[in-house]
């Protein structure tokens, strides 16, 4: 082949790399339709990825204290986190007033929150024959818990 004859060749070759393709038919442009058909959705990982509502609700308390956390105690909370955590379940415990009580049903969950500040203060008060009650202000404590049990007692119902 001679040297005129690979240049036209390749000047072929060149005219028809640019002209063809202006030349050739669309293929039209990606719609959305055509993109999920070639590039289909996996399917998601979580079942519960878009769901937007919640199917299998919790019910509970977040925030309880018992009669070692000092705010409880000094109202009269007798129960301990041990009671608490047994009524949650659905056992029948005996409550502050000396009644039995139990849930119509069980709690998903239950937080007890006791406070750290003076933890157990009330409860070491009313044991019988504790040193603090021979302070004056354990004594007091003492006193006015017994009065307010037997108050409540006397009601139907009351809060502690």
């Amino acid at each position: 082949m001679t040297s005129r004859s690979v240049m036209y060749a390749l000047v072929s070759t060149l005219m028809l790399g640019t002209i063809l393709p202006a030349t050739a038919d669309d293929t039209g442009s990606l719609t959305k339709d055509k993109a999920e058909a070639v590039f289909k959705k996996p399917a998601n990982y979580s079942p519960y990825a878009d769901r937007d509502f919640p199917t299998r609700p919790f019910f509970g308390d977040t925030h309880l204290h018992t009669a070692i956390s000092f705010d409880a105690g000094a109202f009269g909370a007798r129960l301990k986190p041990r009671d608490a955590y047994r009524f949650a379940r659905g056992e029948q415990i005996t409550s502050n007033s000396g009644q039995p009580v139990k849930l119509s049903r069980p709690l998903d969950f239950l937080v007890v929150a006791d406070h750290s500040d003076n933890m157990g203060f009330f409860t070491i008060a009313r044991r019988s024959g504790s040193e603090e009650r021979g302070d004056q202000d354990g004594e007091s404590v003492s006193r006015r818990d017994d009065d307010r049990r037997d108050d409540c007692r006397a009601q139907e119902f009351c809060l502690l």
